[in-house]
């Protein structure tokens, strides 16, 4: 064993547990194999979290949530920075396809990871006329929205190749469209989000 490597931690663990979700998904992410990565035995993992996978995942989600948030540079114009945002966090999540739906099934963790940003674009939305509960909502709409656009594009680049096997006009109109990639739908989906809020305000 190299003597020369560098010690176990809570967060080399947790960078560790990440590159196997990366490459194998979810269902690849044991203790063993996370132990495997980092040339170790798996019982060494637990005096760094102590929670076990629970707390392995939990902090997978933190780390990715939390690269993005750093990243990221508010303006405090709403539009402008919810505009960012979403697509900040698209380029975020793309990066790690396999954590997005373990980001949606522990959203306490990705709003813990995130409360500067939430905070900001609170703000911003106040300051721009938004009462606070429409703010509150509007951010969490956006980010959810973002989430599940996420979530659903790999599916749909897999379903554009099915396009021809229809004999439906519509059918082969709608996964033609699919084929053509999600930029565009995407595009189209957060404008169609802004423009709403923006309607919103000025009711």
């Amino acid at each position: 064993m190299s003597t020369d490597r560098a010690p176990l931690s809570r967060d080399r663990v947790v960078e560790a547990a990440l590159a196997v979700i990366d490459r194998q998904g979810i269902q690849g992410c044991s203790m063993r194999a996370v132990a495997g990565e980092l040339g170790v035995e798996a019982m060494s993992l637990y005096h760094h979290v102590p929670g076990g996978k629970a707390e392995m995942l939990d902090g997978v989600v933190a780390v990715v949530q939390t690269e993005f948030v750093e990243g990221l540079h508010l303006t405090g114009d709403w539009r402008v920075d919810m505009d960012a945002f979403a697509r900040a966090y698209r380029a975020a999540l793309k990066s790690h396809p396999n954590v997005v739906a373990m980001i949606a099934a522990r959203p306490s963790v990705a709003y813990r990871s995130s409360t500067t940003l939430v905070g900001a674009l609170f703000t911003a939305m106040e300051d721009g006329g938004f009462p606070r509960d429409d703010a509150l909502r509007a951010v969490r709409v956006l980010s959810r929205w973002t989430i599940g656009f996420t979530l659903g594009e790999a599916s749909a680049l897999e379903d554009g190749e099915q396009a021809a096997e229809f004999d439906e006009p519509l059918l082969v109109e709608v996964f033609s469209d699919i084929a053509r990639g999600e930029d565009d739908v995407f595009e189209f989906g957060l404008e169609a989000l802004l423009d709403g809020l923006e309607a919103r305000l000025s009711a």
